[in-house]
């Protein structure tokens, strides 16, 4: 199983967003959608996708911090999620990672 949380789901008639933070197999997953007319007048195009991926063997560092037992999936995601449920989520995340020195992957489309 692979657990995860809804971090952030915004509805307007100009915009729709989700954010969600959780686990693909081993490795721990933010990942966000951007759709509409806001998101077009920025980026040029209706929609923005975004991911950032900490593999499973740089995670240790995330339990530690967090005083959480390796492999507690569930655990670290409810101690992650109340620091990245907002519309910045996904820069704070990405910014976490990098103050902590923990390796990171990103993905935009």
């Amino acid at each position: 199983m692979n657990p995860s949380i809804e971090l952030l789901i915004i509805k307007r008639a100009d915009v729709r967003v989700y954010m969600n933070l959780g686990f693909e197999g081993e490795d721990l997953k933010f990942d966000g959608h951007d759709l509409g007319t806001t998101v077009d007048e920025h980026w040029g195009s209706s929609e923005y996708e975004y991911t950032a991926t900490v593999l499973a063997k740089d995670l240790a560092a995330l339990y530690t911090l967090h005083g959480i037992a390796p492999g507690d999936k569930e655990a670290l995601l409810q101690a992650l999620a109340p620091m990245f449920s907002n519309n910045s989520g996904y820069t704070l995340f990405k910014k976490y990672l990098t103050k902590e020195g923990i390796p990171f992957d990103t993905f935009t489309y």
